[in-house]
Order: C-alpha cells, then structure tokens, then sequence
C-alpha cells in the first residue's frame, strides 16, 4: 500500500468514528494545552523575577567591597580596595568597566529647603557603561568641578525644616541654585548647642550637570559627583574636624563596581574577584536564588498539566483498542487480499498519530487564547503570586509550540503502538471468520 493509500484509509477510519475521534482529540486537546499553560506561567514568573530584580539595579554590576578581617585568623590576607585593586579588576577577562566609589553625607540647600544627601564619587568616563541616563541635562566629564547630577527622585528629598506640615516643595534641579555642605543641622535654628564645638564647615556653591531618569532604585535618591572632586571635598571635611589631621598618600575606596560585558559572565568574574580576597555581591546571587524557585514551581504546575496529557493517552490507546475489536474483520480480509503486516501496524500508527498531532494544534491554540485572559487579568493574578501587576504572567515560547506539538505526536504513537502491534498479530482466518 502507498502512503497516500494510507493517509486516505486512516482519515476515513477516523472520520466514520466522529464522536470518539472527536472526543479522544479533546482529552489530547485539554492535555497538551493544561501542560504548555502551566509551563507558560513558571516562564513569566521568572521573566517577573528578573524583572523585578533589574530595577533594583544592574544585573551585569558587581559590586566589591572590602573582606571582614576575623581576628581569629591572624594570617588572613587583608584586601585592599585601591589603585592596586582596580588595576587587577580591569584584567579579569568580560570586565567593560571599573570604577571606584567613595561616599559622604552632607546637605544640600536651596532657598528655605534642605536635603540631606549622600554625595558618591564616581569615575565620569565609566558612567555611561553602568548604565546611567540623563532625564535632562548631561552626564559629568573629568572637567566638572563641584558639579553634581541628581538622581531622579531627588527632588522629593528636600523639605522645608522650619515648616510645621510637610508640603511638596517647589523646585526646579536644574534651574535653581544650590550650595552643598557637610553641616548636617544646615537650615535648623538651634539657637545654640552644649557640649564641643561644632567644625566650622564651608559652603560651597555647586551646579548641576543633569538629573538621571527615575526608575532605578539604586540612583534614584543618590547625588553624583567626580571622584576626584569627591576626594577633595572629604580632605577638606577632615582638616575642618581636626585641623591637625593629614590626609593619607594612598586612598583606600569603601567600594568598587565592575560591570561585566554579559550576564551568562557575571559568575565567572565573581569568582575571580573573591579569589583575589575581596567580597562581592551582585543582584544575580538574587536572580538565581529566585530563578530556581521558579523553576521548582514550574516542574510542580508541568507535572500536574501532564497529569492531564498521560489520561489523554489511556483515551488514545482506548479507542485505537476498541477500533480493532470493530473492525477484527475489516483487518483479517486486508491480510487476505495482499496488504502486508507493516501496511496494517503503520494505519494504525498513523491514526493514533493524527489524533496526537490534531489534539496538540488545537491545544496550543487553547493555551493562547488561555495565556491571553490570564495576562488580561494579570493585575489579579499579580498580586497573587507577589510578581505585580503590569507584568507578564503567562509567557509562551516559540520552542514551546513545537516541543508541544511534537510531544503530542509522541504520546499519539506510543498509545498507538500496543493496539497496532495487537492488529498486526491477529490472525487472518480468525478475523474473517468473526461476525
């Protein structure tokens, strides 16, 4: 028998049969889109997760911070955060960019409001690769001198401290004029203090090069300026505190950020990092805890859609058993008239098959039009499951249209693969002579 034959007997076959086609087709159907449609859900989690993750900050910085000495372990190797450091970080092969960072608090004023913020020193020629971006104005450059760029909630910072209620201050970061000092009680009126004497702070006029876009929860409440400048004004904080203090040769950073040119090599250079003695820390220690909870979570909901998937094929295997007790003699006057065993064991492969392969094309077209309500409702689901509402929750890869289709076809030849292998075997005269 050709191919063709085939595919004609066994269409016709199935369509004599229509309501338990039909009905088989359905159980494969609901089986094959319950399992996409639970995987698609443990696919947006993690989409949600790493989402969620990336606004804390970037997931391709690592930031380094100086070991803990335990003072059990004498012969610790103490690590350094220096010029030394940074050199040695920049050699880590997948490094983009290093830069060191120092931190002070002062308070910023504009006409009656303050803010107390911290000022961070940061390398101006590696912005751009950490990812900072200008909501207005211009990132700093290595010729900026007491120049700062705001973080773009800052401007909720400032308050007015002789008012009794809070109210929305009315500021313009770029326009208006600023002076920066490190005299916490900037703006109060104490009318006198006890005790030491308070440093005599300076204050200095400051201007703005920028405000970064708001979003990023990391930048969003910090106050940028150049390194260098940053170094000065801290000398300066020093003298004024202890006028006898002398500033050290050798500056030694609180903390270094190293950002990574992939994601897939943010491990690696981890590891390098803590070889060389240093901690660090980075949002995809976070990314991966919460990925494979995730993952635990999607192999839970796929195993309880292929629950659905294996009734679907005991509904497969069913009804090709029952087709062969219907049709004993159909099969025993085919062996008569010349049709080989393997013409017999492949209809009835063929027919199992296209009920695996009809039953997964109209599954996935199920699982999208249920992964399309369940994202429409995502606000509800959302909250739920603790991911939000605006994300994703039901995502459905190509890969995995295929993969259910194909693994659809799959059960469709298994189940087959008994009730075929029974026709084959049945013998000619005992089929003719069966009524």
């Amino acid at each position: 028998m050709s191919n063709i034959d085939l595919v004609r007997m066994g269409i016709k076959n199935l369509w004599r049969r229509k309501l338990r086609t039909f009905l088989t087709v359905l159980g494969v159907m609901i089986g094959t889109s319950s399992i996409v449609v639970m995987l698609s859900l443990g696919f947006g989690l993690s989409e949600s997760f790493t989402e969620q993750i990336s606004q804390w900050g970037s997931l391709t910085t690592i930031n380094v911070y100086k070991r803990w000495q335990d003072p059990s372990m004498p012969k610790q190797k103490e690590s350094k955060l220096d010029e030394t450091a940074v050199l040695a970080f920049k050699a880590i092969p997948n490094v983009e960019a290093v830069s060191p960072t120092l931190e002070t608090y002062g308070t910023i004023k504009t006409g009656r409001y303050v803010a107390n913020v911290p000022i961070k020193g940061i390398v101006p020629e590696a912005m751009e690769a950490f990812g900072f971006e200008v909501q207005e104005g211009r990132l700093l450059n290595d010729n900026d001198e007491l120049t700062i760029l705001f973080g773009g909630g800052m401007s909720n910072n400032f308050y007015d401290p002789k008012s009794r209620v809070w109210r929305e201050p009315k500021i313009d970061l770029m326009k208006d004029r600023f002076t920066f000092t490190f005299d916490q009680d900037m703006g109060y009126n104490y009318g006198g203090g006890m005790g030491n004497e308070k440093p005599n702070y300076k204050e200095y006029k400051i201007k703005v090069a920028g405000v970064l876009t708001e979003g990023n929860w990391e930048t969003n409440y910090g106050v940028y300026m150049p390194l260098r400048e940053v170094q000065k004004l801290m000398v300066e904080k020093a003298k004024a505190e202890d006028p006898k203090s002398r500033p050290s040769k050798e500056t030694e950073y609180e903390q270094i950020n190293v950002k990574v040119n992939d994601m897939k090599n943010v491990q690696a250079v981890q590891d390098a990092i803590k070889d060389l003695g240093h901690e660090a820390y980075s949002l995809n220690d976070q990314l991966e805890s919460m990925k494979k909870t995730a993952g635990t979570i999607q192999m839970v909901l796929g195993g309880i859609g292929a629950v659905s998937l294996i009734v679907a094929a005991i509904g497969i295997t069913n009804t090709m058993v029952m087709s062969i007790y219907e049709r004993t003699k159909e099969i025993g006057v085919m062996k008569v008239i010349g049709a080989s065993i393997k013409d017999i064991k492949r209809l009835f492969l063929l027919e199992s098959t296209m009920i695996g392969i009809i039953g997964g094309v109209f599954g996935v077209a199920l699982s999208y039009i249920l992964s399309f309500f369940v994202n429409k409702f995502s606000g509800v689901f959302g909250d739920f499951l603790g991911t939000g509402g605006e994300s994703k929750i039901s995502i459905i890869p190509i890969w995995l249209i295929f993969a259910a289709t194909a693994f659809s076809a799959l059960i469709g030849i298994l189940s087959g693969y008994f009730p075929a292998k029974r026709a084959m075997n049945l013998s000619a005269l005992e089929a003719i002579r069966t009524e």
